[in-house]
This record gives C-alpha cells, structure tokens and sequence, in this order.
C-alpha cells in the first residue's frame, strides 16, 4: 500500500486545483464536473495526485493536514529543517491553510516538501502511519516519514492544538493497495494499530474511509493493474 493522493475537499475544483497545479507546476489529469486532478512527478517510481472532488458543502475552518512547501533554490535548507522553524502560513484560493520553509520572495519554483498531520499522540501516531503508507523514520525525528528512495514529499506528525471533532477534515490522503496487499491484514493492522474504518452513509464507494488513532481520515483505494 503506498501514498497516491493529497485531497482537497472542493467547492470551486477547477479554481482550486489550478492555484496548486500552477504553485507545484503539476501535470492536468482530469477537469470535469465531478472535480479536478493534477499529478506531481517525484522520479520514474513515484508520484504524487493532487485531487479536488466537487464538495458542495466544505469547510476551511476543520483543517487536520496541511502542505508544506518550499522554494526549489532552498532544498539544501531541508538537510537540517525540522519544519517548525522559519515558514510563513498562508492560504489557497479557497482558503485552506499551508505553510512556506523559509519564505522568500515567492519568484522561485516551489515543490511540495511534507504534508503536516496534527495528532494527539505524535510517536503513535507516526508508527501507525509508517506502517499504512510504507514511510520510514528519518534521522531527523522519529515523527518525521519518508520514503526509503528519498522521492517525494514526507509525512509530518505534531502535536495538535486541538483535539479532532466529528467534523470531517476538509484536506486527507488516499492511500492505494499494492498488487501483493492483502486487504484483511492491512484492516487487522490498521485495528491494531488504533485506527478503525468509519460508516459515513454515502452508498457504494469504491473505496473505504478510516480514521487514524486520533481520529484523523483517509481513504484506502482498491488495487488496479497496469495497463499494457
């Protein structure tokens, strides 16, 4: 199971999804009435989609991920960033919160550099999502995941200032099942874990929602095979 989507929850999708694609300079996957997709190309294995669903009732306020990113010219700047020293917090055209490492004049080509996940326990936290998403410690800190290949935006859990409530977050990640997955061990690991899988009352999805230990949401994506 990997990472494959960033979600954005979308009242405006085309709106929205262009601000980010133009900011991370993104590849067009999808732009129709049911939303807006974009792609992030990492290397040759990975990748990242950045997706926003039309979402007629959002809202800005309940915000548990938030994008980090940061000026191409500044990478050497993430050799030691713990990504709570110098950024700047600014919003997206529909006001979704994200952070900026070492804000400069904003000229510059940006790249996304983590996505900060607020919990409640950010030690647990950080094991139960290493071993959803396959990302590892780093050297840095234990609550800080990244890939093994060193492709790709990490994973930054902190500690919240306050506590999830039933309102769902208008930002998650999607998660997708690998060819050699095996869906009831990831469930048990998952219940093990903490996590749980949630009943929203939506009808037939082709994919399952479920909550982290601090109750934060993401989405597990059924396997496809690559077409020839």
């Amino acid at each position: 199971m990997y990472w494959e989507n960033l979600v954005f929850d979308a009242a405006a999708p085309h709106e929205h999804g262009v601000f980010w694609e133009e900011l991370l300079r993104g590849e067009t996957l999808s732009d129709n009435s049911g939303g807006f997709e974009t792609r992030l190309v990492f290397s040759d294995e990975r990748y990242l989609d950045l997706c926003f669903p039309t979402v007629e009732e959002t809202s800005g306020s309940h915000q548990r991920f938030f994008p980090i990113v940061i000026e191409s010219a500044h990478e050497d700047y993430m050799k030691s960033v713990s990504y709570t020293g110098s950024r700047k917090k600014l919003q997206d055209v529909a006001g979704r919160d994200y952070f900026v490492l070492k804000p400069g004049d904003g000229s510059g080509q940006f790249r996304l550099a983590a996505v900060e996940i607020h919990s409640a326990h950010p030690q647990r936290d950080a094991e139960f999502w290493s071993n959803v998403t396959g990302l590892s410690a780093t050297a840095k800190a234990p609550n800080i995941l990244a890939h093994p290949g060193g492709d790709g935006p990490q994973l930054v859990i902190v500690q919240e200032a306050h506590q999830k409530t039933t309102e769902k977050s208008c930002v998650h990640l999607d998660l997708r099942l690998g060819a050699e997955d095996d869906l009831n061990l990831i469930l048990e690991q998952i219940r093990v874990g903490g996590g749980q899988e949630l009943e929203r009352g939506w009808g037939t999805l082709p994919w399952r929602v479920f909550e982290d230990p601090s109750g934060n949401e993401f989405c597990i994506l059924p396997y496809i095979a690559p077409t020839e």
